[in-house]
């Protein structure tokens, strides 16, 4: 299953699209490794860290 997030207001991606994300995502199993598409090359993360801006 392809679960896309794009940012809805903006450029930017927010915490409300991050909870978006869990919501479209809870039916899936946990221990699913999570694929991302950068530069159109996909790719399994091994490490996430996210700063939140004020």
């Amino acid at each position: 299953m392809s679960v896309h997030l794009k940012p809805k207001n903006g450029k930017e991606i927010t915490l409300d699209d991050l909870r978006e994300l869990v919501e479209k995502s809870k039916n899936l199993a946990g221990k699913n490794p999570v694929l991302v598409k950068v530069n159109n090359r996909s790719t399994k993360i091994s490490d996430l860290e996210i700063d939140i801006a004020e």
